[in-house]
């Protein structure tokens, strides 16, 4: 694992995730965030944009200044935010390790169960 990996945030990875494509302002971030994540994962602005900041000083995103009319915006200037080709390449990889995780634990219930010595975790009173 790279480095800047294992200081990545699940905050900062999701963020990453909806921008891998997209180029968003602020508000469209958050309601990306709610919306994808089906209203569990809900920032404010003070959380957002101090971490888009991390972001853009590790590398991993790009921002940029709407060129917008104030009719247009309808309010404050926007400033756009992208994922970078370095944070691409490093969302890939840690979606690649959660990736092989999945498979991994899968492999292994199956090799336990041929063993017959497959006990799940039980989360309940003894």
């Amino acid at each position: 694992m790279k480095q800047n990996q294992q200081s990545m945030s699940h905050v900062e990875e999701s963020i990453l995730t909806v921008l891998d494509g997209y180029e968003l302002y602020g508000l469209e971030i958050i309601d990306a965030l709610e919306q994808g994540s089906g209203g569990k994962l809900k920032l404010g602005f003070g959380t957002l944009y101090p971490t888009l900041r991390r972001l853009e000083r590790k590398g991993f995103v790009e921002a940029r200044w709407g060129d917008e009319s104030p009719e247009e915006r309808e309010g404050a200037r926007r400033r756009y935010y992208k994922i970078s080709p370095q944070g691409a390449e490093v969302l890939h990889d840690l979606q690649q390790m959660r990736a092989g995780l999945v498979m991994w634990k899968s492999a292994f219930e199956q090799m336990c169960v041929g063993l017959a010595m497959w006990k799940p975790a039980y989360r309940g009173a003894s």
